[in-house]
């Protein structure tokens, strides 16, 4: 092993072990920290010796897959830990005991199975949740109105961003009604920066309050440049978590796009005004769509009073809000909210944005052209 690679596999061990440090911390789980080991093996991605306590994950699985997945596959060993150390049982078989301890750690199902089948945890990972037929044909629908959102023409994709809104608003009484166990996802914006501009946290703001889903601001380890970049967790049904994506890549695309054309009115300002621009337009842009969704649910909110909802005897029934909250704090155990700082603001430049962003809205029929929503990393 060369120099280069004997340090990043050192790296690499330091960061697997705030991982795991953070994994026992997170979901109140007190394990004795074992011996972390980098294995070459290409085969098996991840093993867990009792007897010399030992815990290995392979130099393949960590180079060639997200940090995301090394992650799930160290949570997958660390079950297997917690049964021979705090069970005190074996349970080589994957059986009962064993997916008890990888619900203790909010393991998805896909990456409880044994080790010769993660590779398809892997896949549906990537794939993400099943979902019904009904929404897929719905997401069907809203990929046609999203189709716009790569214009050159802001109006347009601002409008079909709204539009698609609107659709799942009215769509929701159909959502609510589907069965209780229906799948939520998790997916993850790598926002490629070691720092959050405070006009992505804006964004993010926008995504939980419009979208009906939940929104957190972490970081992931990038195992090859061996640095933690910021990143935007979305959890929510499928289909509103594919809409909330699209509006972050629409609006990260927009703005600088239109600060560029009206730079020259602040030239001197810099950072400031940069800033007070995207604001501002974030700001007038989330007006425009807030009073599009509120409409839209107005008129739903009058056939909620007529539908019965579903409930099995005997059986209290979560509503999606509660179900999405389990889910985040499956996920998120020891989640809390970090307080505002203040910011210098340039007061004409968003005053300007704002107005700007409450304009992004185009009163004629909009036209797909069969695009499809960009993949989340």
């Amino acid at each position: 092993m060369n120099d280069f690679a004997s340090r990043l596999e050192t790296a690499w061990l330091c960061q697997l072990t705030r991982e795991y440090n953070d994994i026992c911390y997170q979901y109140g789980v007190r394990l004795t920290p074992p011996i972390l080991r980098i294995n070459r093996d290409r085969r098996q991605m991840g093993s867990w010796s009792a007897t010399d306590r030992i815990l290995g994950l392979s130099e393949a699985l960590i180079g060639n897959h997200p940090w995301r997945v090394t992650l799930r596959i160290l949570k997958h060993e660390m079950a297997h830990q917690i049964c021979s150390e705090l069970y005190s049982r074996q349970d080589v078989d994957h059986g009962p005991l064993f997916r008890q301890a990888c619900d203790r750690l909010g393991l998805e199902a896909a990456f409880q199975r044994a080790g010769a089948d993660l590779t398809e945890g892997l896949a549906e990972l990537d794939a993400g949740s099943c979902i019904t037929r009904q929404g897929r044909q719905i997401i069907d629908r809203v990929r046609k109105l999203l189709a716009l959102g790569g214009s050159d023409n802001e109006h347009e994709a601002a409008l079909a961003v709204q539009r698609a809104a609107e659709l799942l608003a009215r769509h929701r009484l159909d959502f609510d009604a589907l069965a209780e166990g229906e799948g939520l996802v998790h997916r993850t914006i790598n926002t490629g920066g070691r720092t959050l501009p405070v006009h992505r946290k804006a964004i993010c703001n926008i995504l939980e309050t419009c979208f009906l889903v939940r929104v957190i601001c972490a970081s992931l380890y990038d195992p090859l440049a061996d640095v933690s970049l910021k990143t935007i967790e979305v959890l929510g049904r499928e289909e509103d978590a594919a809409i909330a994506e699209h509006c972050y890549h629409f609006l990260e695309d927009r703005l600088e796009v239109l600060w560029q054309r009206n730079r020259r009115a602040f030239a001197g300002n810099g950072r400031t005004a940069r800033q007070s621009y995207f604001l501002g337009l974030l700001a007038g842009f989330r007006q425009t769509l807030e009073r599009g969704l509120a409409a839209s649910r107005a008129a739903t909110g009058k056939l909620v009073q007529g539908k019965a909802q579903p409930a099995a005897a005997g059986l209290p029934v979560l509503t999606a809000e509660q179900r999405l909250e389990e889910f985040v704090a499956s996920r998120f155990p020891r989640l809390r909210r970090m307080r505002s700082q203040g910011i210098s603001m340039h007061p004409e430049a968003y005053r300007q944005a704002v107005a700007e962003g409450r304009e992004l809205t185009l009163h004629r029929p909009v036209r797909g052209n069969g695009g499809a929503i960009r993949q989340l990393t």
